[in-house]
């Protein structure tokens, strides 16, 4: 499962609707519209507000996207490179300007 289908998902396991969820998580409706269809990422830092919206862990999130702990990998199927990063190409991260 992807990360915006697991956004969606669990959004509607909630009975929530697009702007209940940018309601309890501060995100703007049309943000998160966008990113449960696919097309637009997401910032880690709203990624987290989001699934705080959700009253779900960023674990559960990880988990349930696929992400495999490299020391639960079995490496020895992998072409090089392979499985190093976690399923979340949708995601960007952020600098802070301190």
């Amino acid at each position: 499962m992807t990360g915006n289908e697991f956004i969606k998902v669990e959004r509607l396991k909630r009975k929530l609707s697009l702007r209940g969820l940018a309601e309890r998580s501060g995100i703007s409706y049309n943000q998160i519209m966008l990113l449960e269809r696919g097309e637009h990422e997401v910032l880690f830092k709203n990624l987290v507000k989001i699934l705080d919206g959700l009253d779900i862990s960023l674990y559960q999130f990880i988990r349930a996207i696929g992400y495999v702990p490299p020391k639960k990998r079995n490496l020895n199927v992998l072409a090089p490179g392979e499985g190093f990063e976690p399923p979340t190409k949708w995601l960007t991260a952020t600098r802070s300007a301190g």
